[in-house]
């Protein structure tokens, strides 16, 4: 490969997958990056600037490898946390937006305003889990047999009405 920053492990893979999204027949392969444009990092950079380093990262990781092990073609589909996108993903967008609007016989207008409201609330959802965590925790399991039930109810403040 001719980048040191290209994957070339044997698992590596893209998150997203497709035969004929951009050329009849060949597989086209996308791989997401949400960033925070405010982050330490990005500061500095303008906005399209920070879109095309990072488009460029994904491009070094995977764009050679798809390109003549996979006989693919690669798009590094780049989103801020805001919902903002970078160049590439734009014309993902506008693309994705062709075929379903041919499809679903309607406006493109209404499909792209679709499309940006489901963009939104998942990127809302991915910044959410990203700062609260998952809901869910396991449940916890207490070994009852060694529990002190009278020092639970006075460390607890709890009353206990004996009748």
């Amino acid at each position: 490969m001719r980048y040191r920053t290209a994957n070339t492990a044997n698992e590596a893979r893209v998150d997203v997958s497709a035969r004929g999204f951009w050329t009849r027949g060949r597989r086209a392969f996308m791989d997401i990056r949400i960033f925070d444009p405010m982050a330490a990092c990005h500061r500095e950079l303008s906005l399209e600037t920070a879109h095309r380093r990072n488009e460029q990262e994904k491009i070094r990781a995977y764009g050679e490898r798809i390109q003549h092990v996979d006989q693919g073609s690669f798009t590094p589909l780049v989103f801020t946390t805001s919902g903002g996108m970078g160049p590439k993903a734009k014309c993902f967008y506008s693309r994705q937006a062709d075929v379903i609007a041919e499809k679903k016989h309607q406006p493109k207008s209404h499909v792209v305003a679709w499309m940006r409201c489901r963009l939104s609330f998942s990127l809302l959802r991915s910044a959410l889990l990203c700062l609260r965590g998952i809901r869910y925790s396991a449940p916890t399991t207490t070994d009852i047999a060694g529990l002190d039930y009278q020092a639970t109810i006075v460390e607890s403040g709890i009353m206990v009405w004996i009748i």
